[in-house]
């Protein structure tokens, strides 16, 4: 019996270092990515902003000019990246600008920064605590975001997705925008419960989509969205309003349980 119980604390002492929760400076994760690195973290905390629009090989791809357009800057991971139960203390960034009030009134010239991933990426079982910001990415192997907590805004407005994405079981505590995003392949929100604003508007899904069991707590906008044929609303529920007002499914016009 005394060597099982030694046997047992020697295990437990073994494994404690793998179920610790680490601290990892965002600033590091960015020096992987620029060395082209594979990108892997779990139980991990990441402190500070992991800016992923000021990579190395950053580029200007359009220029403003007199009559008040945008600067575009598009920084490119290159390397697959994983994360796992981890926690985001600051804002995860693939997508800012300098814009403020003040710009926004004179309509000065603004500055765009954006990041695409060319490689697989994973979010799984993740809390970010601050801000995700997506806009515009470029998705070009399969996303996997399953089981995230996002307490902030989560904004994948205008996001191409070219490879399956699932978000399946995650929450959004704030404003989830996928105004405008685009899936070309398959892509599953299966038991997400969106607490705040979910705004589907004009979103485009080439591929069935899965809302089964999804919870729409607020508002829940889908209006133009274009569903195809397969995609499934089976038990979710909508406890807020919801506008489905030229929303087609297989190019008909659809609205869940009658809407």
């Amino acid at each position: 019996m005394k060597t099982f119980v030694t046997s047992l604390l020697l295990t437990v002492v073994a494994l404690a270092p793998s179920l610790a929760q680490t601290t990892v400076d965002a600033k590091d994760i960015i020096a992987k990515i620029n060395r082209k690195e594979t990108v892997s973290y779990q139980n991990a905390t990441i402190t500070g902003d992991l800016d992923l629009t000021n990579l190395a090989n950053r580029k200007e791809v359009r220029e403003g000019s007199w009559k008040g357009d945008s600067r575009e800057f598009l920084s490119t991971v290159e390397s697959p990246i994983s994360f796992k139960n981890c926690t985001f203390k600051g804002k995860f960034l693939a997508y800012h600008t300098d814009e403020t009030e003040e710009r926004r009134l004179i309509n000065r010239n603004n500055t765009v920064y954006n990041a695409d991933f060319n490689e697989a990426v994973t979010f799984e079982n993740c809390t970010f605590n601050d801000d995700a910001t997506f806009k515009y990415s470029h998705f070009q192997q399969r996303a996997i975001f399953t089981g995230n907590t996002f307490r902030e805004i989560a904004l994948f407005k205008y996001a191409k997705f070219n490879n399956a994405a699932d978000f399946s079981g995650s929450t959004f505590s704030g404003y989830a925008d996928f105004k405008y995003t685009k899936f070309d392949e398959s892509s599953a929100f299966q038991k997400v419960v969106f607490e705040r604003n979910a705004d589907f508007k004009y979103t485009k899904f080439d591929e069935s989509v899965d809302f089964r069991q999804a919870r729409f707590t607020s508002s829940a906008d889908f209006k133009y969205t274009h569903l195809p044929r397969g995609t499934n609303f089976d038990d979710a529920r909508f406890e807020g309003s919801t506008d489905f007002k030229y929303t087609t499914l297989d190019g008909r016009k659809f609205s869940p349980n009658g809407r």
